[in-house]
């Protein structure tokens, strides 16, 4: 039996045998057509749509030039022209999105290094450490880059000085001191001017110095240096540590402009709202993208290197039927190697709007079903671009930047500030969102100026319950 006889005995294509053009259609007319007929009977199509089609294309991985052949097929067989036309659109629509050329496949920035020197020209026993740290897995990704980072930034200020490359040279560590310290003010000042705010700044960011002395410190142990040297590190890092707790840290300012958790929400929403009345389709698909990043960010507070690599269906994201919801859980990247909390989140079905407009994207909602199932079976990740390339590492934050003005990391300060409304509970809960150990003391350095004022604001709350004050108003700050 040929396979074009196979095809026209399927129970679905039984209709059409007597059908007197049957025979003048082509193999590969038949062949699309079959696969059209079956889709139809599956989901029990009596007149199927241009909603059927697009879902059809994407269930079944219909290719583009198809479409065409099918409409051939329909057409000689008599069909209507409103499927005929749903089937054009729909082949243009195919042929829009390869084409596209909206979102940069390779490097949009060419980056020259000026202030440290690549990994290749550090020490070799230094490369041959670092090489161990990697493959052992000692450290998250995201440490050991900066590491690495540091330690160039440490020799080109040494050899820029006229110093060897020793950490135990104290005239190298000196230099790289006042190189970061002068490279810390001119970038403030720069900030400054293109905000047209006051460029006065004499004052470095302490935490840009801190983090260096920490990544030498990590190093020195790592590499078996003398606990001399640990020591002597250990003293200017204290002191940065110290100048760091006495400044307000850059993003509790930013924290302030962004905005509450609950503001953001509902500019998501609003986002998403828009998006469904924008008549472009790749603009309509990246405002769901960004409406979805945002809220999501705000109910997850994920790394961008956990959105890249958990947050794709099947794998850290996954749906419960028996709630109707979508349940995130996954251990952190950068925590994976030291606390390694598991971020285990079963979000309520409030949140099913952004998710769900990232699977159906243009398709009729009565196929969620169906698409989502195929997306956890391909462990898509969450966030595609309108032609299906994954986003980027950088994609996640930078949405965040246009929308709130700083990075997605602030979602993890708003958390915190949300959390006090709950009392220790809610403390709790926030470091599970975050990956923080339960005791992990690093909360404290989440803690915003409006975390604090609640905070002293709940507890003269609470003394004026005990002492019977109410006459005081206690929300009164200068």
């Amino acid at each position: 039996m040929t396979r074009r006889a196979a095809l026209l005995k399927r129970p679905h294509m039984q209709v059409l045998l007597d059908h007197p053009e049957i025979e003048a259609l082509s193999d590969t007319e038949i062949r699309v057509l079959e696969g059209f007929m079956r889709f139809c009977a599956e989901h029990r199509l009596a007149d199927p749509n241009g909603g059927d089609v697009r879902a059809w294309c994407r269930l079944d991985n219909v290719a583009s030039d198809s479409l065409p052949e099918l409409a051939a097929a329909l057409r000689r067989l008599g069909v209507g022209s409103d499927l005929l036309n749903d089937l054009e659109i729909a082949h243009s629509a195919q042929d829009r999105k390869a084409r596209f050329r909206g979102v940069p496949k390779g490097a949009t920035r060419t980056f020259k290094r000026v202030v440290s020197v690549p990994l290749a020209d550090l020490p070799d026993d230094w490369q041959r450490t670092l090489r161990r740290l990697r493959f052992g897995e000692a450290y998250a990704p995201s440490i050991m880059t900066r590491m690495e980072s540091r330690l160039g930034m440490f020799v080109w200020s040494a050899k820029r000085a006229g110093c060897p490359v020793d950490l135990a040279d104290t005239v190298a560590l000196r230099a790289l001191y006042s190189d970061l310290r002068d490279r810390s003010i001119t970038r403030q000042r720069e900030s400054a001017r293109k905000r047209g705010l006051k460029d006065d700044v004499d004052t470095p960011r302490w935490a840009y110095l801190r983090s260096t002395w920490e990544e030498l410190r990590r190093f020195a142990c790592a590499h078996g240096m003398p606990d001399e040297l640990w020591d002597k590190l250990t003293v200017t890092y204290s002191v940065l540590v110290t100048k760091e707790g006495r400044q307000a840290a850059e993003k509790f300012a930013k924290a302030e402009a962004a905005g509450t958790r609950t503001e953001l929400l509902k500019n998501a929403e609003a986002m998403l709202v828009l998006a469904g009345n924008i008549d472009c389709p790749h603009i309509r698909h990246a405002m769901r993208n960004r409406a979805a990043a945002i809220a999501l960010g705000c109910g997850i507070p994920a790394r961008s290197a956990d959105v890249l690599v958990h947050h794709r269906f099947g794998v850290g994201i996954s749906y419960e039927p028996h709630r109707n919801a979508y349940r995130f859980r996954y251990t952190a990247n950068k925590t994976a190697g030291s606390t390694g909390v598991r971020i285990d989140v079963p979000l309520l079905p409030w949140w099913n709007k952004f998710i769900d407009a990232l699977i159906l994207q243009d398709d009729d909602p009565r196929y969620l079903g169906s698409l989502r199932a195929m997306l956890i079976a391909q462990q898509r990740p969450l966030y595609v671009h309108y032609d299906g390339t994954p986003a980027t590492y950088a994609w996640y934050s930078r949405m965040w930047s246009i929308v709130t003005g700083t990075g997605g990391h602030i979602a993890r300060t708003l958390i915190y500030d949300d959390a006090i409304e709950q009392g220790a509970e809610g403390i709790q809960y926030a470091r599970l969102l975050n990956g923080h150990a339960p005791t992990s003391p690093i909360v404290q350095s989440y803690e915003s100026e409006r975390l604090r004022r609640e905070r002293v604001l709940q507890a003269q709350s609470a003394m004026a319950v005990l002492f019977g004050d109410d006459e005081e108003d206690l929300a009164d700050w200068d």
